[in-house]
């Protein structure tokens, strides 16, 4: 029996049955009731892609293309209507990332992207909001990642970024290693180094710390993590649509699920100011004496300070294997 309060209310079942998502939608997608009483989301088509493109595979959904006597479509199809609400989320959102489209192949494309977005975030998702030091820390990464999208492109600098999957550093370019911290600007002026690992030199590689402030604001001011994930994701839909499923992969590894409610946070963050973790930085690194392990420490910025390079200093560093120096 489905709910009269969802859009699938009053479709028969049997053959499939189907209503217009919107009647001036821009593309032809329609809520559908499948022969065996599953609810799905259809996106009819004047013909299927070439090449067939991958298709995500979640637990409790089907999505595959069909040829039917009307012509091919995409759909997706719930297997368990304890998830109703959830789905109709998912469809509504997959909707609207088809309906920026301006071409048929395109709002595929998106549909299926954003059906991904779901795919990696409900994999990874957490049963709680992230803490306002993972909040902070996370925001801290996105403002370095955007400087690195500027210079080396959406895909080069996602695959940088390895923090979210527990590398060492937080981002490992070809021959730089970025490692962030965040820091509230009215603190005492240290940062906090996780581990001996975190300063650590990489063989061939140059090693920068890159130190901005992130401090908690009161509304109207400042942007919540939602906002700040929002204006990346909107970013790479316009310049790099197929990148979007690295990036929720790694938001996903960071523990950011985009159905919690980040709006009672409201962040403002500094520029990132970088240093050349080089002969002489005051760390302690590994090897450690043997027995010794997790080292957490305090490192003061004004030992740091000697060390400090510009942006335009560690950019050029950072994108002259690649030919993005000028970027």
């Amino acid at each position: 029996m489905i709910a009269n309060d969802t859009p699938w209310f009053g479709l028969e079942v049997g053959n499939v049955d189907t209503r217009r998502v919107d009647a001036n939608g821009r593309w032809n997608f329609f809520w559908a009731v499948m022969p065996r009483a599953d609810v799905a989301l259809v996106l009819q088509l004047t013909a299927l892609p070439k090449p067939m493109p991958d298709l995500p595979r979640l637990k409790n959904l089907e999505i595959r293309f069909q040829t039917l006597p009307g012509g091919p479509i995409l759909y997706i199809r719930l297997k368990d209507n304890a998830q109703l609400e959830l789905f109709e989320t998912l469809c509504r959102d997959v909707v609207a990332a088809g309906e920026l489209a301006d071409t048929e192949a395109t709002a595929l494309e998106r549909a299926i992207l954003r059906t991904f977005r779901w795919h990696y975030l409900l994999r990874g998702g957490k049963a709680e909001v992230l803490s306002e030091d993972a909040q902070k820390g996370l925001i801290g990464e996105i403002e370095v990642l955007k400087l690195l999208i500027a210079g080396l492109g959406a895909k080069a600098a996602l695959a940088a970024w390895t923090g979210p999957s527990g590398a060492p550093k937080d981002f490992e370019l070809r021959s730089d290693c970025v490692e962030v911290k965040a820091r509230r600007g009215a603190s005492q002026p240290y940062v906090k180094i996780a581990n001996e690992h975190q300063l650590s030199d990489v063989p061939d590689r140059r090693l920068w710390l890159a130190i901005l402030a992130v401090d908690k604001v009161q509304p109207p001011h400042g942007d919540t993590l939602t906002e700040r994930v929002a204006e990346v994701t909107e970013l790479l839909e316009r310049t790099e649509p197929s990148s979007i499923r690295e990036w929720d992969l790694r938001l996903a590894d960071a523990g950011y699920d985009f159905l919690h409610d980040y709006s009672p946070w409201r962040w403002i963050a500094s520029e990132p100011e970088f240093h050349a973790v080089s002969d002489g930085f005051p760390r302690i690194s590994s090897p450690v004496p043997l027995g010794v392990s997790n080292v957490t420490y305090a490192l003061a910025l004004s030992a740091c300070a000697p060390f400090s390079a510009s942006w335009k200093v560690v950019r050029s560093k950072l994108f002259e294997e690649s030919g993005n120096g000028s970027a």
